[in-house]
């Protein structure tokens, strides 16, 4: 399998090394980096010939027979995004006295938009206790080559790049040892080295509404999309660019746009009601409902309506209601690229998306949760 998920990396990202004498051989060790492609744990694989690495992956990903064994077979051990959870301590600490080379992404997930996510401190306070050699690595094209939330990857020649070890008896405190870590890692993905820039895509545009989930111009939910997978409209503006291998917008007269501009934009608009009378903000119709029980097993329940007010998080499946508090939601996060996870003190729900932007609704929740108030109309 290893010889098989490797040669398939190299195929489709060209990975080239940089720094190899910071590559470690051998464990125990940590190896951390930014992380916005799935094959990323494989890129950093591709020169370690002698020993496979172990490591931390969302759960989420064994949920389903066959990735379950071959996490399994490989030394990968399951956890939940952003929710402690002691056990995992224990697994690597096993895998640090097999000697295991652990690699950890310490932002808890993949980049949207290849811009910095904030990190998990409780990583980064095991890197300071374990007290073994830690290696940062920079993987530059990893986002270009195929964004989180394109449908379709780019030919490109990533670049893998071992930075110098860090031990974290060489800082006085944990404070500085974490800003430096977090340093490391620090860079924005979406414009890398000339060298990592992807060289062609048969259909570039396709998935931008996951991205781009409201109109920039009119600020309309689900109006950007993208009919052949190279031109970008919005339904309600005159809204059209071409987009490159690059992922960039290309307008008529040839000029190139940044698609974090117009996410940007799109994340400065207030909210608006979808339903003011019922101050509904968000809601999906046919939602799939899974329950996660106490052993993490993913447990199948009905299909809902899902709704999203300024103050709760709505399921309604038949007869049955089922109301979270925006002060009662601790963790929420994005498994694959259409569905949510929520979790409370009391239990872990999750509800699928298909047809909608899951960045839109974790954004919303974010802001809610933090106080801000929708509005009718922009």
């Amino acid at each position: 399998m290893r010889k098989t998920i490797i040669t398939s990396t190299q195929f489709l990202f060209n990975p080239r090394i940089t720094n190899p004498e910071y590559m470690p051989i051998t464990g125990p060790c940590f190896i951390y980096g930014n992380h916005s492609n799935y094959f990323d744990p494989f890129m950093i694989n591709v020169g370690m010939t002698q020993e496979p690495t172990g490591g931390v992956m969302t759960r989420d990903q064994f949920h389903k027979i066959l990735p379950r064994i071959f996490m399994d077979s490989i030394g990968i051990v399951p956890t939940s995004k952003y929710v402690p959870e002691p056990g995992i301590i224990r697994s690597v600490i096993r895998m640090i006295d097999q000697k295991r080379m652990i690699v950890i992404f310490p932002e808890g997930g993949r980049r949207w938009d290849g811009r910095p996510k904030p990190v998990i401190e409780t990583t980064l306070k095991l890197f300071w206790k374990m007290k073994i050699p830690i290696h940062p690595v920079q993987i530059h094209g990893s986002h270009l080559s195929w964004p989180r939330w394109a449908d379709h990857l780019r030919r490109a020649s990533t670049e893998v790049r071992f930075m110098k070890p860090i031990n974290a008896s060489d800082f006085d405190d944990f404070d500085t040892f974490s800003e430096f870590c977090k340093e490391q890692i620090n860079f924005n993905e979406y414009n890398p080295p000339v060298a990592a820039f992807p060289s062609s895509c048969k259909k570039p545009a396709a998935g931008i509404q996951r991205l781009l989930y409201r109109c920039p111009v009119t600020g309309n939910s689900g109006a950007v999309f993208s009919p052949d997978g190279e031109y970008v409209f919005s339904r309600d503006a005159s809204f059209r660019y071409r987009m490159n291998e690059a992922s960039r917008l290309v307008d008529g007269d040839g000029r190139e746009h940044s698609i974090l501009d117009f996410y940007d934009k799109i994340n400065q608009m207030p909210m608006t009601w979808v339903d003011a009378l019922e101050r509904v903000v968000l809601q999906h119709i046919g939602s799939q409902i899974y329950k996660v029980d106490e052993e993490h097993q993913l447990i199948k329940m009905d299909k809902a309506i899902v709704e999203l007010t300024d103050e709760r998080l709505s399921f309604y499946m038949g007869s049955e209601e089922t109301h979270l508090g925006m002060e009662d939601i601790r963790y929420i996060s994005i498994e694959q690229n259409h569905k949510i996870s929520v979790t409370t003190p009391e239990k872990m729900l999750q509800f699928t998306l298909e047809g909608k932007s899951a960045l839109q609704w974790q954004n919303y929740i974010n802001r809610l949760k933090k106080g801000e108030k929708p509005i009718k109309s922009l």
